[in-house]
């Protein structure tokens, strides 16, 4: 699935050409409500008025239509019906957190080669709060692979081969994965070209250099399992040129590391031979004592830790980057705290989505501040207007404005007065803005930590390498014995019982040389789940097994060690302190 939305500030429009847009098409292309929350679907007409009515909650939210546009992949095509699409649909809302509003699901039947549907939701909520759109893009992305692989959809074209979970490739995407893990782990320390062939044979990777006709290199390729690769098919990065490239860099950090330490002894001998000191015999320096070997585990995940350690570098220095400017942004309110200086923020930000609760912060106090000098303005504003009505006509005499007058200077004066249950609508309207109007007015400005983006803490080596140990991957294929429960149907129940307890899960349909439907349930767990969870999955695994039809790819040594009594304690105990209590507080 893609996703597309935007956000607007009327219904009326976009209501009219989702829902009533098509009624000139035959009735097999026209729009089809699958549902609709808080709203009637009779007519377009109705629709609008009641996401209007519901937007008063908030009036002051000028942006209040959110719209949502799901594409499905052509593949797809033959399975998607209306109640399929329903039920993605409403978890696509849900996972957004638009399942507390109105909204309301359309299907568009016009372009049988682009079956999609369109949300429209209110960002009012029901409790008359806003409903964020920040950060929307990466959140919808998020859900989007989620709910691919909770509904078994077909990824987007461009992206199968790169984008789904290394357990539901085949063939040669899996073969083509491999290779480009193999070199991701053997660059990421390669100096030269034996370590790069020694690294790759231990992974099972061939490789060739092809030349020009004067024996120059012109490029690489890739061989493992009977599949062959040109280097950039793998990834643009490892063309033979980015390799070189890689090794170079890998080559002058060495060397560097090489130099400084040799500075470091040559310093050190400089010093020893100038100082006074040196000319009196000194004791035998004292052994430094060598730190603990690694482990066989950590051996083992050593080089994947040192490159997950340095994407989480990149990462940190990309919230760092972030928090320095919100930094900016803080003090430059300190410098200017007036409307100015937010709006000068203000469009420095821009439609920046990780900036996104900084923008409506700050434009909540603009909105603050306006709507304090509009009732400030219906109050204070007038009190000179209002002692010289109050004083009646030159005889003294009061007629009714003038006591009305007299009434409304009572509430200036004093603001706590209190309101009495029958009070005329202008009085009242009067005292209430009074009220606001004694109210100090809040400062520009925010603190910066307030808006901060946490780093990412980085697992040491033995927390890294007990993770991934304690990983475990299988597969459950699923066959169709009947018409009656199709093999889909039992890979979701099995994938929604296994979801429960905490296990990763994507399902995978396809269908066998007998033309039977076969489903793959793709399964990851892991050992530092909660005590419960795991003997749960365990049961349910065993369960499968033997059932008709139910085909569990598990290896031998995962299935021993699952079925072993009280090996799972056995593991809690080679895991780190820090990583059981972080499991601690899971619940079934």
């Amino acid at each position: 699935m893609i996703s597309r939305t935007t956000i607007g500030s009327s219904f009326a429009g976009l209501v009219r050409y989702q829902f009533a847009g098509r009624r000139d098409l035959p009735s097999d292309k026209q729009a089809e409500v699958l549902a609709a929350v808080g709203v009637r679907a009779d007519s377009a007409t109705h629709m609008q008025r009641d996401f209007n009515r519901g937007r008063q909650l908030n009036p002051n939210l000028k942006l209040a239509v959110w719209h949502t546009s799901l594409s499905f992949n052509p593949d797809d095509a033959p399975r998607l019906d209306s109640a399929k699409m329903r039920a993605v649909a409403e978890d696509y809302v849900r996972k957004m957190g638009l399942d507390q509003t109105q909204y309301v699901i359309v299907r568009h039947h016009d372009q049988p080669d682009n079956q999609h549907l369109h949300i429209i939701a209110n960002r009012v909520g029901n409790d008359g709060k806003t409903i964020a759109d920040g950060q929307n893009f990466f959140r919808s992305k998020k859900v989007l692979i989620e709910l691919t692989r909770e509904h078994g959809l077909t990824p987007p074209k461009g992206l199968r081969p790169d984008k789904q979970h290394p357990t539901q490739l085949r063939g040669v995407d899996k073969t083509r994965h491999e290779i480009r893990e193999a070199l991701r782990t053997v660059l990421a320390s390669a100096t030269d070209s034996k370590g790069f062939y020694e690294g790759l044979r231990g992974h099972g990777v061939d490789f060739q250099i092809y030349t020009t006709k004067d024996k120059r290199p012109a490029g690489i390729s890739f061989a493992k399992d009977g599949q062959t690769f040109k280097g950039s098919a793998v990834h643009r990065s490892f063309s033979l040129t980015g390799i070189t490239s890689q090794v170079l860099a890998n080559q002058a950090a060495q060397q560097a590391t090489q130099a400084l330490a040799a500075r470091q002894v040559e310093k050190a001998k400089v010093g020893v031979g100038s100082h006074p000191a040196a000319r009196q015999p000194t004791a035998a320096p004292k052994q430094v004592p060598k730190g603990p070997e690694l482990s066989a585990a950590e051996r083992k995940w050593q080089a994947s830790y040192q490159a997950s350690t340095a994407k989480l570098a990149q990462v940190n220095a990309t919230i760092q980057a972030y928090n320095q400017l919100v930094d900016s942004y803080s003090q430059h309110l300190k410098a200017q705290p007036a409307e100015e200086g937010v709006e000068r923020v203000l469009k420095a930000i821009n439609n920046d989505p990780p900036l996104a609760a900084l923008r409506a912060e700050l434009e909540r106090q603009l909105a603050a501040r306006a709507y304090h000098a509009a009732q400030w303005a219906l109050s204070y504003g007038r009190q000179a207007e209002l002692e010289k009505r109050a004083k009646g006509n030159f005889l003294g005499y009061k007629n009714a404005q003038a006591k009305e007058a007299a009434q409304m200077l009572e509430y200036l004066h004093d603001p706590n007065k209190a309101l009495p249950e029958l009070l005329q609508p202008r009085l009242l309207e009067f005292a209430r803005a009074a009220k606001v109007a004694a109210q100090s007015l809040l400062a520009i400005g925010f603190e910066a930590k307030e808006f901060y983006q946490p780093e990412k803490v980085a697992m040491s080596l033995t927390e890294y390498a007990a993770k991934r140990e304690a990983e475990r991957k299988l597969v459950v294929r699923v066959r169709e014995l009947d018409k009656a429960m199709p093999a889909a149907e039992r890979a979701e129940i099995l994938q929604r019982a296994l979801n429960r307890h905490g296990a990763a899960t994507a399902v995978r349909h396809s269908v066998d040389a007998e033309g039977r439907q076969v489903s793959e349930v793709a399964i990851g767990y892991s050992w530092q789940l909660a005590r419960g969870a795991v003997k749960e999955i365990s049961l349910l695994l065993d369960w499968v097994a033997k059932q008709p039809g139910h085909e569990l790819q598990e290896s031998e040594l995962h299935r021993t060690q699952r079925q072993a009594p009280g090996l799972q304690d056995a593991q809690r105990e080679q895991t780190p302190a820090r990583t059981q209590r972080r499991h601690r507080g899971h619940r079934l």
